[in-house]
């Protein structure tokens, strides 16, 4: 997939710049993002994508906010479960 402005901002600064090569190339293949081993990365490169209509700096924030409180709320979940016995 060609990459937009926004995935090519992610790419170029997500874990310290490990995804870095596809912002330079401005594209990346299903099977690279398939097999890159980062789940989170390739959420955020689909859900970043034209074909799921981000068509905006507001839009990309937006969906990543909404990401990140689906997180801290899967945080909080985990916080109060008793400490798993060892």
């Amino acid at each position: 997939m060609q990459l937009n402005e926004w995935q090519r901002a992610v790419a170029r600064n997500y874990g310290d710049g490990d995804y870095a090569q596809f912002a330079v190339a401005g594209a990346i293949s299903d099977v690279d993002l398939d097999q890159c081993g980062d789940t989170l990365f390739a959420f955020l490169m689909l859900e970043l994508s034209d074909a799921e209509d981000c068509d905006s700096t507001e839009e990309a924030i937006r969906r990543i906010e909404s990401a990140r409180r689906q997180l801290d709320a899967a945080i909080d979940t985990l916080e109060i479960l008793p400490p798993a016995a060892a």
